[in-house]
Parts: structure tokens; C-alpha cells; sequence
């Protein structure tokens, strides 16, 4: 009888062990299924348009678009707009348009110059990037979008 139950209790000890062992690898094999799962490998990754593999998208690479990113302007940046500031955008836009005039209510012609003459008009008399040569900028932006 004693023996029995001997046998008996090393039975039920032999099957709780294998049970943990069991445990234990399924637990370690789901662990690293997660790992692996959650895993980035971060050579493999590329954006599209990044050129280089960098995982940066740079000017003049294939996914830069110069109208959303960098400053906005596409192609070099005119002499008179590098200091321009925050008036950068409408600077290289007044640079770009030509010559072009209308005529008052009155019957009086006015004529503008290009944008390059007339961002080197306001460079004589103000500080580009000023408050002022801001002001004057806006102004002429303004103007051509009132007759265009």
C-alpha cells in the first residue's frame, strides 16, 4: 500500500513537471513570436522618393515636392528675396511676374515694373526682411492679384 501511493505520487509529480515544461516553452515560444512580430528592421525600410536609403526624403530627390516642403519655393531663391524672412513666399512670387500696368478709374495709366525691378526698387529704399519692406512687398502683391 505504502508503495502504491509511492508510485502514485511520483506519477502525479512526473506529470506536473512535464505539464510546467510545457508551459514554460509555449510561454517562451509565444514570447518571441511577439518579439519577432514587433521586430522593425530598419535597413529594409525605405520611403519612397528617398533616394539615398537615408530615411530622409531631401531636396532634390525623387519624393521632394518644393511647393509642400523645405521653403516652399521651387528652384533657387532670387538675390533680392534672401533676406526676405518670413515674406520669402510672396518675395519669389513678385520676383517672377513680369512687367504689367492698368489704368485708374480716372483714366490714369499705371504701369509696374517686372518683379525683379521692383523688389530692387524696394531694396534701395527699405532693409529687406524689415516691417516696412514687408508692408511694401504685401502691397504689391496685393496689387497684382487686384488686376490678374
Amino acid at each position: 500500500m505504502i508503495r502504491r501511493a509511492w508510485n502514485r505520487t511520483i506519477a502525479v509529480a512526473t506529470a506536473l513537471l512535464i505539464a510546467a515544461l510545457v508551459l514554460l516553452a509555449a510561454l517562451a515560444m509565444g514570447s518571441a513570436l511577439d518579439d519577432s512580430a514587433n521586430a522593425v528592421d530598419h535597413g529594409s525600410v525605405r520611403l519612397t522618393g528617398d533616394d539615398n536609403g537615408d530615411g530622409q526624403i531631401d531636396e532634390d530627390e525623387s519624393g521632394w515636392d518644393c511647393r509642400t516642403m523645405g521653403n516652399h519655393v521651387c528652384g533657387p531663391v532670387p538675390a533680392e528675396c534672401r533676406e526676405a524672412g518670413d515674406e520669402l513666399k510672396t518675395c519669389v512670387a513678385v520676383a517672377s511676374r513680369p512687367a504689367f500696368g492698368w489704368t485708374t478709374a480716372d483714366g490714369d495709366p499705371i504701369d509696374m515694373p517686372d518683379g525683379h525691378t521692383v523688389l530692387r526698387t524696394l531694396g534701395q529704399n527699405q532693409v529687406p526682411g524689415s516691417p516696412r519692406w514687408a508692408s511694401l512687398l504685401r502691397n504689391v502683391d496685393a496689387q497684382w492679384r487686384a488686376h490678374h
